[in-house]
């Protein structure tokens, strides 16, 4: 519906009101997203950020009368555009809206941001001609009793794919919502800085392991090299005390009593018993005469 000339002054002047209240701007695109979810993440932002939306040449326009710093914002501008205002810094903010998306279900014509895989199992479809939805689909299905199951895990879409209406019903119809909707940020300028998407979306906690990992190796670092801070000290100081009490323990043992080695004694041949002389023979008896 077209806007008259004096609605578009009031909506360039609203907008130009929030770029000089507030020092972080970010361009975000509402493409797909349904009034629903916008409302939701507008109740979500309340008392943390303020959205802008309208039509480009009215943003652009604001930007170039109220803030003419931020040109190199229009840039960004894709689809239906919105300024998002806040006193969160970039990182904050861009987590902020992360937190706020929501699943929703695939239309036909939309990219699949990841490999759309239909998992092996059980569903609750009755047989019938979704059958042959699911067939035409690429999901490998058989009727088993009174119900339709997935006989393997069936892969329907890759990543990048343009998804079909075939995949799109099957989705559906298996209560699947692959797609996240939400307010898309592009690019967000403060002090003079604009950061992309790719550098705001950080893994917060691979990033806190990461971190960790770093303090970890530059204390090892600090302890080996003996660089005295407020957290090697103790350590360096811990360490160094116990090696001077175990040099301590060493140097304050008492010295073991000698044993005196006595000489080994030869031992005492044994006795031999003199060899007995044998008696002399005695003299035969002398004859009887008779």
């Amino acid at each position: 519906m077209p806007i008259t000339r004096s609605e578009k002054s009031k909506v360039v002047e609203s907008v130009k009101k929030d770029l000089k209240a507030y020092p972080i701007v970010a361009v975000a695109t509402l493409q797909n997203l349904p009034s629903r979810q916008y409302n939701a993440i507008k109740k979500k932002l309340r008392g943390k950020a303020v959205i802008d939306v309208a039509r480009s040449s009215l943003l652009r326009r604001a930007i170039d009368e109220g803030r003419p710093e931020l040109k190199e914002l229009e840039k960004h501008f894709v689809g239906s555009t919105a300024l998002v205002f806040t006193n969160q810094n970039p990182f904050q903010l861009f987590q902020t809206l992360k937190g706020a998306q929501s699943k929703t279900k695939a239309k036909p014509g939309q990219i699949a941001p990841i490999d759309l895989v239909v998992p092996k199992g059980e569903t609750n479809l009755a047989p019938g001609p979704v059958l042959t939805e699911l067939k035409n689909a690429g999901v490998s299905a058989k009727i088993q009793g009174p119900k339709v199951v997935i006989d393997r895990d069936s892969t329907i879409a890759k990543k990048g794919d343009v998804i079909t209406h075939d995949v799109a019903s099957v989705l559906s119809k298996l209560g699947v919502e692959p797609m996240t909707v939400g307010l898309d940020v592009l690019a967000v300028f403060e002090a003079g800085t604009i950061y992309l998407k790719d550098t705001l979306n950080i893994d917060n906690e691979a990033f806190m392991q990461e971190l960790v990992g770093a303090h970890q190796r530059a204390v090892n670092l600090a302890v080996y090299a003996e660089i005295f801070n407020s957290v090697s000290t103790p350590i360096i100081v811990t360490k160094a005390e116990r090696a001077a009490n175990a040099l301590r323990s060493i140097v304050d043992k008492p010295a073991e009593a000698k044993v005196e080695e006595k000489p080994a004694e030869t031992p005492a041949e044994p006795a031999v018993a003199p060899a007995e002389t044998p008696a002399p023979a005695s003299e035969a008896p002398a004859e009887k005469k008779e």
